[in-house]
C-alpha cells in the first residue's frame, strides 16, 4: 500500500474524506510514527550493505539508518560476536590479522583483530524507515504489516478531537498488532529444518493403529 491508500482507508474508518481538519500531512506523519515504532520494537526493516575494510583500521561505521546489526561477513565467512573487554588476535605477536570476532559501540563496529588486508565487509542489519513526505513515498515496513498501521492513526485521530475512549480503543488494537507482528517475526526466524515423522508398522505397538 502507498500513504495514499493508507490515508483513504483511515479516513473511510474515521468518516473524515475530505475533512481539511486531519491534514494528508498530519496523516503521513502518523504512518511514519507507526513505521518507526515498528522497526524499533519488531525490527522489521531489513538491509544489507556491502563495504570493505582498510588495513590497520579497526573500526567501521554502522550503515545509514541502521538500528541494529544481525550479522558481520568478512571476506565471505561469518564473524562471531565478541565484546569490547577482549580482542583475540589470530598471533600472539602481532596486533592485526584475519578477523573473527566483532562487536558494536556508539554505532560503530570494532573488528578483532583489526585488518591486515582490505577485503569486503558484509553487514546484515535492521534500518529506521524513511521519512513519509509524499502520498507515493515507497513505505519501509513489510507491505504485510501496511494494514495493522490503520489502528495507530486512529488513535492519533481520535486523540486530536479529545475522544479518549474511541483513542484509547484504537492504541490498544495497535499495541496488540505490534505484538502480533513480533510474534510473526520469531517465527520467521525459525529453524529451516523439516519434522521427522516416523512411520508406524503393525508391530510397533502404536495404540492409535488400526490393524
Amino acid at each position: 500500500m502507498t500513504p495514499a491508500e493508507i490515508e483513504t482507508q483511515v479516513r473511510a474508518r474515521y468518516n473524515a474524506s475530505g475533512d481539511p481538519h486531519f491534514t494528508s500531512a498530519e496523516i503521513r506523519n502518523a504512518i511514519y510514527q507507526a513505521e518507526l515504532e515498528l522497526a524499533l520494537e519488531a525490527f522489521v526493516v531489513e538491509a544489507v550493505t556491502t563495504t570493505v575494510s582498510v588495513a590497520s583500521t579497526q573500526t567501521i561505521a554502522y550503515p545509514t539508518n541502521c538500528i541494529g546489526i544481525k550479522r558481520v561477513e568478512y571476506d565471505g565467512k561469518k564473524l562471531a560476536t565478541g565484546s569490547l573487554d577482549s580482542d583475540p588476535k589470530t598471533s600472539t605477536t602481532e596486533v592485526t590479522g584475519t578477523p573473527g570476532e566483532y562487536t558494536t559501540w556508539n554505532d560503530t563496529i570494532y573488528l578483532y583483530p583489526t585488518p591486515d588486508a582490505v577485503k569486503t565487509v558484509k553487514i546484515f542489519h535492521y534500518n529506521q524507515p524513511a521519512e513519509v513526505t509524499t502520498a507515493s513515498t515507497t513505505m519501509s515496513v513489510p507491505s504485510r504489516y501496511h494494514t495493522d498501521i490503520i489502528d495507530f492513526c486512529l488513535s492519533i485521530m481520535y486523540a486530536k478531537d479529545q475522544n479518549t475512549q474511541m483513542a484509547t480503543y484504537h492504541r490498544n488494537r495497535w499495541e496488540e498488532n505490534v505484538n502480533k507482528i513480533k510474534r510473526n517475526r520469531r517465527k520467521e526466524k525459525t529453524s529451516d529444518a523439516f519434522t521427522v515423522v516416523k512411520e508406524f508398522g503393525v508391530n510397533d505397538g502404536y495404540a492409535g493403529l488400526i490393524a
